[in-house]
């Protein structure tokens, strides 16, 4: 086999991984959550379903500037603003 075709075999298999790995990236990374439709909306975020302990907040401001501490979860409560 000559130099050429192992060298260009070599950039075909480096593609494809890189192509690979791209994609795997790609779906793993979960869409960005944008401010649009939060704004003017207060969250808070509890430990269980039962929102026993709070862990986390965020609000939107009517203005949309962005505020939290803590840490996000599944069980959570939305509160409107009075904008």
């Amino acid at each position: 086999m000559s130099a050429a075709i192992r060298s260009s075999r070599r950039l075909l298999l480096a593609l494809a991984v890189l192509a690979g790995l791209t994609s795997v990236f790609l779906l793993a990374t979960p869409p960005r959550i944008e401010a649009q439709g939060r704004c003017g909306n207060e969250f808070y975020y509890y430990n269980n379903a039962a929102h026993d302990e709070l862990v986390g907040w965020e609000v939107y401001e009517c203005n949309c500037a962005h505020f939290s501490w803590g840490v996000k979860s599944f069980y959570r409560e939305i509160v409107p603003l009075d904008c």
